[in-house]
């Protein structure tokens, strides 16, 4: 999943994803973005999930069960931050 990171005017990285409307976060380091980033998916992900039992629930249906994990795909970008 794509991010956007920017750097506000304090020097703070900033990162939003476009697939997700409203899912942003920020960090003072790369480090600290990267975990707040994937916290802000998995928050946003399990909202929609949340949703989805409760739609489900409310229609007579029943969601079993649903799981996920975020692992990052490696990229030129991800490597860069490793190694900065």
């Amino acid at each position: 999943m794509d991010c956007i990171v920017t750097v506000d005017e304090d020097g703070v990285y900033c990162a939003s994803v476009p697939a997700l409307p409203g899912c942003h976060t920020d960090g003072r380091t790369l480090a600290e973005l990267q975990a707040n980033i994937a916290d802000a998916v998995g928050l946003y992900l399990q909202d929609i999930v949340a949703e989805a039992a409760e739609k489900a629930r409310a229609s007579g249906a029943s969601l079993r069960s649903f799981s996920f994990s975020i692992t990052p795909k490696p990229t030129a970008a991800r490597r860069r931050m490793a190694l900065a």
